[in-house]
């Protein structure tokens, strides 16, 4: 199976930045400097942190709060951050109050964001094979949450903003069976933001689905050893809001 299939305006619609400029090693632009109250200079995180924010609620050591300005995160267990920023979301996709969703859960990476999630049969359009749409749903959420944090990441706010789904394609290598983990990467390939009125940031993404296994991988020149490459992806996501609640 290696049918494109192109999706126009579709979303992922919970939370979900801003302004600055680069990826990997140059993915967050340095922080404005604030003045704390005391008269010291200190980065935007700490300026927001001794706001008040929760800036690092994934405790992630890959937030710009821990990578730029060493500002170590809470102890405890990593959260994805769709538990982290919109724990009440019903999202289909990724939502974590989703009663019967695909509830993807979606953690930081360098210059990405990867996810794991095993789909249930029901979800089969023949047996053993999964509706085509649900790998797209998949795409859709964790693409979405890719472009939010690194949104959010660059213009150093608190929050992601809303994005939704401008433009997405993707490609089925091999069938995707149920009951296996799967795993869903991305990986970030252009930010273009503009200060004209009216403009809207936008971030494309680049998105795998990949099966674990107990072989090497071989073929497609995807994955690394032990994951089969089942779907590619390439989106384009738009920045639509600023911060919001669900």
């Amino acid at each position: 199976m290696s049918n494109g299939v192109r999706v126009h305006g579709g979303g992922c619609r919970g939370e979900r930045s801003f302004h600055s400029t680069s990826l990997t090693g140059q993915l967050y632009r340095k922080s404005p400097i604030a003045r704390d109250e005391e008269g010291g200079k200190s980065g935007q995180w700490a300026f927001l942190r001794h706001r008040g924010y929760d800036v690092n609620p994934c405790k992630s050591q890959l937030h710009p709060s821990v990578t730029l300005e060493g500002i170590e995160p809470e102890s405890g267990e990593e959260l994805c951050v769709q538990e982290a920023y919109t724990p009440e979301s019903v999202c289909f996709g990724c939502g974590p109050s989703a009663k019967d969703g695909l509830t993807l859960r979606s953690f930081r990476r360098i210059n990405g964001m990867e996810a794991s999630v095993t789909l249930d049969e029901k979800y089969c359009a023949f047996p053993g094979i999964i509706n085509g749409g649900i790998i797209s749903a998949l795409f859709d959420c964790h693409g979405n949450w890719t472009a939010a944090m690194t949104l959010m990441d660059r213009g150093c706010l608190p929050k992601p903003p809303l994005t939704l789904t401008y433009e997405m394609l993707i490609t089925y290598e091999e069938p995707t069976p149920p009951n296996e983990e799967l795993i869903v990467r991305s990986r970030i390939l252009e930010v273009k933001e503009s200060d004209s009125v009216g403009s809207k940031a936008t971030v494309h993404v680049e998105l795998e689905l990949l099966q674990k296994t107990s072989t090497p991988s071989a073929g497609h020149g995807g994955g690394e050893g032990g994951e089969k490459l089942l779907a590619t992806g390439s989106g384009i996501f738009k920045k639509l809001g600023a911060l919001r609640a669900l």
